[in-house]
């Protein structure tokens, strides 16, 4: 993952993004880190920015909406900043809950913003029904997402976690049968690991 190969990320807006590999796109969001548990990592949430362009790429914000929410960013950066930071700590709670290893401290990290975004949302009337919206203030991305894993820790996914080198990313696996994130990656790069080992005892 750190290495950055174009198939685990690509360039929006300037913005490096991560792939989706997830299948969920609440699981998406544990997905803008790599490396978990280890001392090394990448961080695709480097600024506000990159959490907006991110957020309108996975569809929790519109494009519209991200342009405005960028030009807010610019005027209020404090705010901004602190959003930011309630979002890698949601993310770092809500990967936590996902692998099982959540505490009273995880949970509660996560009910905050999932009220939050419950609390600050509204039902707008379309065509074919209605919605529950976010407003377009700079908290949009986090209560978006925040919206997405309320649903998914009230009815939760069977989760696989990939155990590459340096990755960590997680993926619904409701047969319980994927290994990797991808096979073209971290599937590839063990298997060239092995390889490598394997000749080296010859």
């Amino acid at each position: 993952m750190v290495s950055g190969t174009a198939n685990v990320n690509y360039v929006a807006s300037g913005v490096l993004v991560p792939v989706p590999l997830a299948g969920d796109s609440a699981l998406e969001l544990c997905n803008t880190f790599a490396g978990w548990g280890e001392d090394a990592g990448r961080e695709y949430l480097l600024s506000y920015e990159h959490l907006a362009v991110w957020a309108r790429e996975r569809g929790f914000v519109g494009a519209r909406e991200a342009k405005q929410i960028l030009l807010d960013a610019r005027a209020s950066p404090r705010e901004a900043a602190r959003v930011l930071a309630r979002t890698t700590e949601l993310r770092r709670a809500f990967y936590a809950f996902a692998t099982g290893t959540a505490t009273e401290a995880d949970r509660a990290a996560v009910a905050r913003e999932a009220e939050r975004a419950a609390a600050g949302a509204r039902l707008e009337w379309e065509r074919q029904g209605a919605r529950w919206v976010v407003p377009a203030t700079l908290e949009l991305p986090l209560l978006a997402v925040a919206q997405r894993i309320a649903s998914f820790v009230t009815d939760p996914l069977r989760v696989g976690c990939c155990p590459g080198r340096l990755c960590g990313w997680l993926f619904a696996d409701p047969r319980g049968r994927r290994r990797w994130c991808s096979m073209a990656t971290c599937g590839n790069r063990a298997k060239a690991r092995r390889h490598a080992a394997r000749a080296a005892g010859r």
